[in-house]
């Protein structure tokens, strides 16, 4: 007789969060059902997590599962968790555990081939259905670790240059830091972790690198108006890590066959390539699609730290009275949805998801910042001191 797929042989406690609320945080007793995961509290409720578009993410020990339509998140650190959520979530979750880290979860010839099964499309590419390739593409990137971006993100930020010297001025890291501390909890992938740079450059820009690594120009610091300004352009780079725009636009510019190098583990082959690609500053020119996905992933993301989503839309304003629409000088919105689109989108997005939502300004002193960030009186960058050689972004720093 087949054994219950469900059945867990020991007890499992973790903790409940309802609608992404930390401060509603609960313990709660864990079970693995057909309807998906389920956490009951000592007061009784109920939460139920459907195995359909489950989200799971993972950070050392502790596994976090989240309801696609983010209604509640459940985790724990039990060692048995992520083991029962494989064997019962069957196909369900093979994609999420895919994604959740480089730590195999089950045999590593799943992911392998997996994405030998999306190369398959490669003779359709010769057939000349180039929509098909583009899709085997994605679906490669897709089957692969989130270690390979850590990988390539990592050799690239060592070698690549980040358009300036680095800043080191504790009110500025530490403004970037608080905005950080904010958002991470509430990231689509939990575990990964951000490292930044304030970079002395007078361009209004920040540009995130595939695995986290983030880099923050003195210009934006020293022309947002608001923290809430700058936490927008943040969840916005976020966002195009956790859904690995960065590696997807190295992909399709490499083509398929380097992805049959990551498929079989050979990560340095693709570095190489990658860290060219950004210094000539192909991978970060995104698609209008990854563009307007990482606009309301950022809002999701400021929604659920309770930060006014509406400081994104405003920034976007700003920067169109300011410059128009001239992606040179405002590299990171790239040449894709306009200013107006994107920051209706915003605001749309903000009437339907934050409707109830009470949001709590970030305590930091803005106007320390922009001072410290080189802002004349008048609210423009000032020129650095001692250097009169005009600061530009590298071509590189096209972020998105």
């Amino acid at each position: 007789m087949k054994s219950d797929p469900y059945a867990l042989t020991e007890e499992i406690t973790g903790t409940v969060i309802p609608h992404g609320d930390g401060h509603l945080r609960a313990g709660a007793h864990i079970t693995l059902g057909p309807s998906g995961v389920t956490a009951t509290t000592d007061s009784g409720q109920t939460f139920v997590i459907p195995w359909k578009g489950i989200r799971l993410g993972r950070s050392g020990e502790l596994v976090t599962v989240q309801a696609a339509n983010r209604s509640a998140t459940i985790s724990s650190d039990h060692p048995d968790f992520l083991h029962a959520l494989e064997t019962a979530g069957g196909n369900d979750i093979a994609d999420a555990l895919a994604r959740i880290s480089g730590e195999s979860v089950s045999s590593p010839w799943r992911h392998r081939i997996g994405c030998i099964a999306a190369l398959i499309a490669i003779p359709l590419l010769l057939l000349g259905v180039w929509r098909m390739f583009q899709g085997a593409v994605d679906a490669t990137v897709d089957a692969l670790p989130f270690s390979v971006d850590e990988a390539i993100g990592e050799a690239v930020w060592g070698e690549m240059d980040l358009g300036g010297p680095r800043v080191d001025d504790p009110v500025l890291n530490a403004a970037v830091q608080e905005i950080l501390d904010r958002l991470e909890p509430y990231s689509a992938m939990p575990g990964v972790e951000f490292t930044f740079a304030v970079i002395q450059n007078d361009v209004s820009n920040a540009f995130a690198l595939p695995g986290g690594y983030m880099v923050v120009f003195t210009g934006l610091l020293a022309q947002a108006e608001s923290p809430e300004q700058v936490a927008g352009v943040i969840g916005h780079e976020m966002a195009h890590v956790t859904l690995r725009h960065g590696l997807r636009r190295i992909a399709h510019s490499v083509g398929l066959w380097a992805g049959i190098s990551l498929v079989f583990g050979n990560v340095d082959a693709l570095t190489g390539l990658a860290l060219k690609l950004f210094q000539l500053s192909t991978v970060n020119s995104y698609s209008q699609d990854q563009e307007a996905a990482a606009d309301l992933e950022g809002a999701r993301m400021l929604i659920a730290a309770q930060i006014d989503p509406r400081g994104l839309a405003d920034f976007f304003i700003k920067m169109k009275k300011e410059y128009g629409d001239v992606p040179e000088l405002l590299a990171w919105t790239s040449t894709h949805p306009r200013h107006e689109q994107r920051s209706a989108a915003i605001l749309e997005y903000a009437r339907e998801h934050g409707e109830g939502v009470t949001y709590q300004p970030l305590e930091i002193d803005w106007s320390a910042v922009r001072a410290a960030a080189g802002a004349s009186p008048e609210g423009d960058p000032a020129d650095p001191p001692g250097d009169e050689e005009e600061l530009t972004a590298p071509s590189s720093a096209t972020g998105g």
